[in-house]
């Protein structure tokens, strides 16, 4: 089993998720699934970004492994298509725990974009740690 660890391109809140799912596969004996989320075909700048993330968990000498997963952005309220096909992915990889990250966002983009960590938390069959902004600012 593994803690799967999906990261998006514009969260802005890769290094903190990362280290949270670090410290816990080292207190778990787990190994990482990290997944670079992307809506659209994966350009070099996604690669880059997938190249990087390998370099860190390297670095974190925890077995891992890290790719690019497209999801789809084409539903109504995107977002929370996002969870569902994160809990998709995690049925896929036979996960233990899912660590994402969370930013605060206005209650109209909520309404009509969904939420991918409510979706996750909600739907969730393993337990799920969110990395909020709001905690990190404090």
């Amino acid at each position: 089993m593994a803690i799967l660890v999906p990261i998006a391109a514009n969260s802005g809140l890769g290094d903190e998720v990362l280290d949270v799912a670090v410290t816990l596969a080292n207190g778990l004996d787990e190994e990482l699934y990290v997944v670079h989320i992307v809506t659209d075909e994966a350009r070099m700048e996604d690669k880059r970004i997938r190249d990087a993330l390998r370099e860190t968990v390297v670095d974190a000498e925890v077995p891992a492994t890290v790719s690019l997963e497209q999801v789809g952005h084409w539903a109504p309220r995107p977002r929370a298509r996002i969870g569902q096909d994160i809990l998709e992915l995690a049925e896929d990889v036979d996960v233990s725990h899912i660590v994402m990250g969370h930013t605060a966002k206005g209650v109209l983009e909520e309404l009509t974009q969904g939420s991918a960590v409510e979706a996750v938390v909600d739907n969730a069959p393993v337990p799920v740690t969110v990395v909020s902004e709001r905690v990190l600012e404090d």
